[in-house]
């Protein structure tokens, strides 16, 4: 009778390498959606509070009098 070969001990997926680049990807796929949710509420504030562009100030010298 022939003897079975033993079975290699399967690792859990997380601690395996294939897991552990699903685990970067996924975190990094976090972080990615909250960077742009910060930007998207930064400009949409922007563009709220200062629809017109920036405010330019002319010096009182440019003004013409008439």
């Amino acid at each position: 009778m022939p003897t079975p070969k033993p079975r290699a001990q399967s690792r859990p997926f997380c601690f395996s390498v294939k897991g552990q680049v699903k685990i970067l990807r996924l975190v990094f796929g976090l972080v990615a959606s909250l960077f742009c949710i910060a930007d998207g509420a930064l400009i949409y504030r922007k563009l709220l509070f200062n629809p017109s562009g920036p405010y330019q100030k002319s010096a009182v010298h440019d003004k013409l009098v008439v």
